[in-house]
C-alpha cells in the first residue's frame, strides 16, 4: 500500500485514510487516486469484511482535483477529446464506479472540506458523518468544466433536483450544518468526536449477519435504477438465498430465545 493511503482493519471493518494532508488529500497527481483503487481492489471481495470507512488525514477530507497539478500539466490541454475522455474513464471515473459498486457498506467520515471530486466520493458512500469543520461544494463550473466525477448524477438523488442545480450552477460552498439540513449528511458532530462516532456506527453495522448485509446493500444499489417489478423479482431471489443461509438459521434460533 502506498504512503498516500493508510489501511486499517478491525474485525469486519476496514478504514481507508487518504494521507496527503499537505495537498488536502487531492485525488489527482498525489498517488491518492491510485492508492484508493489498489486498496479497494484488495478489499472489495474479502468475505471477512462488512463495512468500509473512508476518511482523510489532516484538515481536509479531499479537495478533489489537484489545481496545482492541473496548472503544471500540459497534458490537460493536449490530446484529442477522445483521449481526454478515456483518461477520465480509466482514472477518476473508475474510482467512482468502484465505490458505487461495492457490496460493503460504505461510511464517509468527513473530517473537513470535501470539494469537487472529493465531494462526489463522499456522496457515493452509503452513509456520511461530518465534522462541524466539514465543507461541501461543486465549484468546477468556475474552472470552465462540468461536474466530471459523477456529482451531477448523485447529488440530485440526495438533495433533490432544484437544490442540486443551485449548488452546481453557483459553485457555492456549504457548511456541515447546511449539509445536514438538506440531507446531504446523516449527522454532524464536533471534530474531536468524529472518529468515535464513526467507529460506533461502523461497529453496529459490522455486527449484522454479513451475507444478508451484502445482499441488502446490493438491493439498495439496484433500487436506484431498476423498475419496481424487476426490483421485486430481485428481492424474492435474494430472500430465497438468505432463507437457505446458515446465518439465517442461527439468527432464528437466537431470536426464539431472545425475542425483539
Amino acid at each position: 500500500m502506498s504512503g498516500a493511503i493508510l489501511l486499517e482493519i478491525d474485525g469486519r471493518t476496514a478504514t481507508i485514510t487518504m494521507n496527503r494532508p499537505t495537498v488536502r488529500n487531492a485525488l489527482t497527481g498525489t498517488g491518492v487516486l491510485e492508492g484508493l483503487l489498489s486498496a479497494l481492489d484488495t478489499l472489495r471481495d474479502d468475505p471477512d469484511l462488512s463495512v468500509l470507512v473512508l476518511t482523510g488525514a489532516g484538515s481536509a477530507f479531499s479537495a478533489g482535483g489537484n489545481l496545482k497539478d492541473m496548472r503544471a500539466s500540459e497534458d490537460i490541454f493536449e490530446g484529442s477529446a477522445r483521449q481526454i475522455a478515456e483518461s477520465y474513464r480509466t482514472s477518476i471515473l473508475r474510482l467512482m464506479r468502484t465505490v458505487a459498486s461495492l457490496d460493503l457498506v460504505t461510511i464517509a467520515s468527513i473530517n473537513g472540506p470535501a470539494i469537487g471530486g472529493g465531494c462526489d466520493l463522499a456522496l457515493l458512500c452509503d452513509l456520511r458523518l461530518a465534522s462541524s469543520l466539514a465543507r461541501f461544494g461543486q465549484p468546477v463550473v468556475d474552472l470552465g468544466l462540468v461536474p466530471g466525477d459523477g456529482g451531477a448524477w448523485i447529488l440530485p438523488r440526495i438533495v433533490g433536483w432544484q437544490r442540486a442545480a443551485e449548488l452546481i450552477f453557483t459553485g457555492r460552498i456549504i457548511d456541515a450544518h447546511e449539509a445536514l439540513a438538506m440531507g446531504l449528511v446523516l449527522e454532524v458532530v464536533e471534530a474531536d468526536q468524529l472518529t468515535d462516532r464513526t467507529g460506533v456506527l461502523a461497529s453496529t453495522i459490522a455486527k449484522k449477519p454479513p451475507n444478508a448485509l451484502r445482499l441488502t446493500k446490493r438491493l439498495l444499489r439496484h433500487a436506484r435504477t431498476a423498475d419496481f417489478d424487476a426490483f421485486l423479482d430481485m428481492t424474492a431471489a435474494f430472500q430465497a438465498i438468505s432463507h437457505h443461509s446458515e446465518e439465517h438459521r442461527q439468527a432464528i434460533t437466537s431470536r426464539s430465545e431472545t425475542p425483539f
